[in-house]
């Protein structure tokens, strides 16, 4: 159901789409009508999610960890009971767990659709009432950045190290390390970017991993850190599955428009450079070719978002407002 006011207060302000909300408006732009334009998110709490960023950021940004990570003593509850947490949270102010009125614990299970099962309320709370969900609850409500424990960290910090071993990883990583202003070679890990897109009433953002600028090569070189639960021998299908192939049109559109016009003209070069759940490493290069194609797909994507948020209509994906589908 639309919302005048929040539709209004949305289009008052200057909107750029990252890869993520690119993504959901292709999926489901109803779920985007709701994420982005509601401003009802549902959070993201699996661990899978937090060690990528875990990993992104030790590797790049060591010294940011202690900013970004708050490390609990004990273990993190399971995905499941963070999310029932991420909850309640929202429908009390308690700063202890057990001062949590039974009633919100029960809602947020039941909304959660966790441990419904177990006949008696009080077996659900129990599965609640945890030591280590008591100790999560107090980090979570006592710091806005996300909550790990020492294995995760240990998990990570040991992804690392495999990536570090890698040769040829790290002569990409590999920072030009010079103070030397001739350097050149110029190198940035984690870069904000915003561009705006030429007679579009919007703009592109994204983070970028790595990326280095050759001036004596006159070369671009964008590196992509991919974490999987799959293995390398998936990555292929799994570029296609979740769009990395629109991440890495964005990223490199993002790039080219915060560089020099001097630099334009230079060779960019991708790579995805993943750590599969067996920990290895591989980099995979783009052609040429395929980059040529996913800037493409991206002008397409484009296409479909101006539709979207120009005729304000969410209801359905681009093809089914614009065409008749037929089986």
């Amino acid at each position: 159901m639309r919302n005048l006011e929040k539709e209004e207060e949305f289009y008052s302000k200057d909107f750029s789409f990252s890869y993520s909300s690119l993504n959901k408006l292709l999926f489901s732009p109803s779920l985007f009508y709701k994420d982005y334009i509601l401003y009802d998110r549902e959070q993201k709490t699996e661990k899978y999610l937090i060690e990528g960023k875990l990993v992104h950021c030790i590797l790049f940004e060591p010294n940011e960890v202690k900013k970004k990570f708050n490390l609990m003593p004990g273990k993190t509850p399971s995905d499941n009971v963070i999310k029932v947490l991420k909850n309640m949270q929202l429908h009390t102010d308690s700063k202890k767990l057990s001062d949590v009125e039974d009633f919100i614990i029960l809602d947020s299970l039941k909304e959660c659709n966790l441990y419904q099962s177990l006949k008696l309320d009080e077996a659900r709370i129990a599965k609640i009432r945890t030591e280590d969900a008591e100790e999560y609850w107090t980090f979570m409500n006592n710091s806005n950045v996300d909550v790990i424990d020492q294995d995760t960290l240990d998990k990570c910090n040991e992804y690392v190290e495999i990536i570090k071993a890698n040769p040829d990883v790290m002569e990409l990583f590999a920072s030009a390390g010079s103070d030397f202003e001739l350097d050149p070679v110029t190198s940035y890990a984690e870069k904000m970017l915003n561009c705006n897109l030429k007679d579009k009433p919007f703009g592109l953002k994204g983070i970028i991993d790595y990326y280095k600028i050759d001036d004596e090569k006159q070369m671009i070189t964008i590196c992509d850190l991919k974490t999987t639960g799959k293995t390398i021998s998936d990555f292929r299908e799994t570029v296609d599955f979740y769009k990395y192939w629109l991440q890495a049109a964005i990223y490199c559109k993002l790039v080219f428009e915060n560089i020099p016009e001097s630099q334009q003209h230079y060779d960019f070069i991708y790579k995805f450079v993943v750590i599969d759940k067996y920990k290895q490493v591989y980099v995979f290069d783009v052609s040429e070719k395929s980059l040529s194609q996913w800037t493409l797909g991206l002008n397409e994507v484009i296409k479909v978002a101006e539709h979207h948020y120009k005729t304000k209509n969410y209801s359905l994906p681009y093809d089914f407002l614009t065409s008749k589908i037929e089986l």
